[in-house]
């Protein structure tokens, strides 16, 4: 008894004791490999690979059944056994599309699995992005709820000694005005861990139940390389899709042409009569005529496709590159606009929030002054928090989208 005890709580606690946070680069492959969208497109690659085979495939044969030369008017009318020409037929018939066809139609199935290659790349490549700004958000999210703690302690032990001093003979204004900034404070921290709990359901959402005990580690670092992403813009899978449309546009247009080759159909018959006759049997084979050029409008409007979905292609390829160009000037100007926030806008407000608190510990400086020195040292800190977090999620996207990794 003790040892299926023991046995049971630790088969129970087994998935207790081996979750642990979520880093950056676990949360990101996860997402790429498992969700319900994940095995959405992945049977939908299956199913386009399944269909390449029997595309190219002839057609079931057909089982034919028929009465032949029943007489329909006297005396013998309806009879089937009076008539030496009447007769029970049956038989097997084949159609046999042309080789053209056949082949043409392989390449649209062909065409067809591409783009849902294409499109698995492109639902495994949102999950991947999905994940990592879920990732991203909650990071910072943690770090803004610590900045935003220690502020709503400090402005908590403010507003309490505002009062004491309101009880000593102090001022009401500045009890008053801590007593604000306190309730503020408290505000913006729930916020912070409201922000928090979104960022770990939408984590959920990509990485699984895996997300569930929140993120850990450093916040990735990204080497930003702008002519290597612009080398490898072609590579989105956007582009890749319509490139498999383009594709499958080309493949209408052969089936198209192909329709002009003549199909044929073959088949055999058993007939059979009334004892005092023989049974007969009977061959047939039977040739399409496209003489008349009916494909030819279908042809053309099949081209027309081509050249528009070659349009399509282009113009969002060139969408690609004003979008990268434009994430790449963001980029730089955020790395630019952080680095000063760290290395000037931060530090001097804290010197200033140091320097104010120090005076007004002397008597030199009011509590107001005190409270919009520390109300600005943390705004600083939080905004260079937000500088941050855009500047990673930017690099992210630019990464998984544009980077060696991408699909």
């Amino acid at each position: 008894m003790p040892r299926a005890w023991l046995l049971c709580c630790a088969v129970g606690f087994a998935p207790a004791a081996y979750a642990q946070p979520l880093t950056y680069t676990d949360a990101v492959a996860r997402a790429g490999v498992d969700g319900p969208t994940i095995a959405a497109s992945d049977a939908a690659v299956e199913a386009a690979r399944l269909s390449i085979r029997p595309a190219g495939r002839l057609p079931d044969p057909e089982l034919a059944l028929g009465l032949d030369n029943v007489p329909v008017s006297g005396a013998d009318r309806y009879r089937l056994d009076r008539d030496e020409m009447t007769m029970q037929r049956i038989g097997i018939m084949q159609e046999v599309p042309s080789g053209a066809v056949r082949r043409a139609r392989t390449g649209a199935a062909e065409a067809a699995s591409d783009r849902a290659v294409a499109d698995s790349d492109i639902a495994r490549l949102q999950a991947r992005l999905g994940a990592a700004r879920a990732w991203i958000a909650q990071h910072y999210a943690l770090q803004r709820q610590t900045v935003l703690q220690q502020s709503e302690g400090d402005a908590r032990a403010l507003a309490g000694a505002a009062r004491a001093r309101l009880a000593a003979g102090g001022s009401a204004d500045d009890a008053l005005t801590s007593a604000i900034e306190a309730a503020r404070a408290a505000d913006r921290l729930s916020a912070a861990g409201a922000a928090i709990i979104a960022a770990r359901a939408e984590l959920r959402r990509w990485a699984g139940d895996a997300a569930i005990d929140g993120v850990a580690g450093a916040e990735p670092v990204f080497s930003i390389d702008p002519m290597r992403l612009r080398e490898h813009l072609a590579r989105h899978p956007d582009i890749i899709a319509f490139d498999a449309a383009v594709r499958a546009a080309s493949a209408e247009i052969d089936i198209a042409r192909a329709e002009t080759h003549p199909d044929w159909t073959w088949e055999v018959a058993y007939q059979h009569r009334d004892r005092d006759f023989g049974d007969m049997a009977s061959v047939g084979v039977r040739i399409g005529l496209p003489l008349f050029g009916r494909q030819r409008p279908v042809i053309e409007a099949r081209r027309a496709d081509l050249t528009r979905a070659g349009a399509e292609r282009d113009a969002l390829l060139r969408e690609h590159q004003a979008l990268l160009e434009t994430r790449l000037a963001s980029y730089a100007s955020l790395a630019a606009s952080l680095s000063r926030a760290q290395t000037t806008t931060l530090p001097l407000a804290r010197q200033r929030q140091a320097a104010t608190q120090a005076a007004h510990a002397a008597g030199g400086a009011d509590l107001v002054q005190a409270i919009g020195a520390r109300r600005d040292a943390r705004d600083a800190e939080l905004e260079a928090i937000d500088m941050a977090e855009r500047l990673a999620t930017l690099s992210a996207e630019l990464t998984l989208e544009y980077g060696d990794a991408a699909p």
